[in-house]
């Protein structure tokens, strides 16, 4: 009775996996297979065979068992996960490293303005967010090792220029370009490790790789602080350089390719993977496509727009409450001599325990969904994210009243690390949700992600100052943390009418 039962359930699972699965066959997808129907039959078959080997899931059982990624070692795998992790941080930390010396660089070069000051960290967000739309459809076409290479090495020439230029629109034109190549790791990460992973194993490397770009800020900000005051704004930018430098040398030497529709294109001696109909152009677009017509890409990207510009805009804001000096009339701590990099570790102990919760907690909560309904499905990742998005707003709230009220400043950094323990909660299971959800177009699901949150992160850090000064620590807070208050539906809502969303028609 025990095996029937258990024979059962996997039944009821395989179903339902299938029918998740056939949500997102596209029309050519049914056209493909429709060969009774089309006058041109062995071009019917064709097009089914492109499409079917551009599927990670058809091309992983066809690809020979030493070189299916999911087959590698566990030791081979987590090589392939550090560096990719590393990637996902270090371009963090660039966007801040050098926010901390922006006092310096305006004198030195001379920067008219608030606005103008803000645009070296402004542009290199930005570019972040949209390399993304290139790189991840390069990478379902050309393998993922040929996009993290050759964008570590731009990254790294780029960086190098930052540190060598003598004038401000050339620092601006070069930290957007390097942020451009630096979105790599960002966008294809999360596609990455669902090419290594099964889907109930996957919650553990994609909670490491989410801590880069939640945690790499906050580095940032604690270490340039010091490197600007004992060494110059300059050598931020090749302290970023040296880690670029071995960052390339480690892709090039020790990263393998993961994407199975590419490997099995070269396994047949093709030169890329098959692309869906369309072509080139068709692909280069996906990441935008999805962003305005698959809702599920839609919804979770706003979202984490608004979390990842709140982070942002308390990273770039917090010199405002521990710097040296008064600004706008607020009250400062005055932290001296560089000190003020040390309000940036909240955040950073924050982001350490939401690691821990999300190791221990995602995959677990995950495989009891699926024990107890019997299925498999993206939104069983959902209740973890409500937790995240409750924490969240509560961190916000303590942050402005306590600063508003000029208690310890111990209070203030609580209220900040819980904040970030929140973000780096919900930005873990967001990514978790659409590599879930996407399946072989995880990479562009994620890239318009990318692309929304470091357009909220810049438009925070350009315009977000002005929310205190207008309104104060508290209020200013308030307003940030009411915003995400009216947000907390969006799990529920997902929960009920995800799969639904999911089987929306949509071209990929």
């Amino acid at each position: 009775m025990q095996d029937q039962g258990g024979t059962a359930v996997l039944t009821s699972a395989s179903a339902s996996t299938e029918k998740d699965a056939e949500s997102y066959i596209t029309p050519e997808d049914h056209e493909a297979r429709d060969t009774s129907s089309s006058p041109d039959v062995s071009t019917t078959v064709k097009d089914h065979t492109a499409e079917h080997t551009a599927d990670p899931a058809a091309a992983l059982a066809e690809l020979p068992p030493e070189l299916n990624p999911r087959n590698w070692s566990t030791q081979r795998k987590w090589v392939n996960v550090s560096i990719i992790a590393f990637q996902a941080t270090l371009s963090p930390i660039s966007s801040t490293l050098l926010a901390v010396g922006q006092v310096q660089i305006d004198a030195e070069l001379s920067v008219p303005n608030s606005q103008l000051s803000a645009m070296p960290v402004a542009m290199y967000v930005l570019g972040l967010g949209l390399g993304p739309l290139y790189l991840a459809p390069l990478s379902e076409m050309y393998g993922r090792r040929i996009v993290y290479v050759v964008n570590a090495v731009v990254a790294l020439l780029t960086t190098v220029g930052c540190a060598l230029v003598r004038n401000d629109a050339g620092l601006i034109v070069l930290r957007f370009i390097a942020g451009l190549a630096g979105g790599a790791g960002p966008a294809l990460g999360g596609g990455s490790i669902g090419d290594l992973f099964k889907r109930e194993d996957r919650g553990g490397a994609q909670a490491i790789y989410s801590f880069g770009p939640t945690f790499g800020p906050t580095i940032g900000g604690v270490i340039g602080g010091y490197i600007a005051e004992r060494a110059g704004w300059r050598w931020t930018m090749w302290v970023c350089a040296i880690g670029a430098g071995i960052t390339t040398l480690a892709t090039i030497l020790f990263l393998r390719e993961t994407y199975a529709p590419y490997l099995l294109a070269r396994l047949r001696g093709q030169r890329s993977a098959p692309p869906t109909a369309g072509g080139f152009t068709h692909a280069i677009t996906r990441p935008l496509r999805m962003l305005f017509f698959a809702p599920i890409a839609t919804v979770m990207s706003l979202y984490v727009a608004l979390i990842y510009g709140l982070l942002y805009l308390q990273l770039v804001t917090r010199p405002l409450l521990f710097g040296p000096e008064p600004e706008y009339g607020l009250f400062t701590y005055r932290w001296h001599g560089g000190n003020t990099g040390l309000s940036y570790l909240a955040a950073a102990v924050g982001c350490l325990f939401a690691l821990l919760a999300s190791v221990l907690t995602l995959n677990r909560s995950y495989r009891a969904l699926c024990r107890r309904y019997g299925t498999e499905k993206p939104e069983f990742r959902l209740p973890f994210m409500q937790a995240g998005m409750l924490i969240a707003p509560a961190g916000l709230f303590m942050y402005g009243w306590t600063a508003e009220a000029q208690t310890h400043f111990i209070f203030p950094l609580m209220g900040a690390a819980i904040f970030s323990f929140g973000a780096l909660i919900v930005l873990t299971c967001i990514q978790t949700y659409l590599v879930d959800a996407f399946g072989k177009y995880a990479a562009s699901g994620l890239a318009a992600s990318v692309l929304l949150r470091s357009v909220g992160a810049t438009v925070f850090t350009i315009f977000g100052t002005r929310v205190y000064a207008s309104l104060g620590y508290g209020w200013g807070s308030s307003l940030l943390g009411f915003i995400c208050i009216s947000a907390l539906p969006i799990p529920a809502i997902l929960w009920v009418y995800g799969p639904r969303l999911r089987a929306h028609p949509f071209i990929f």
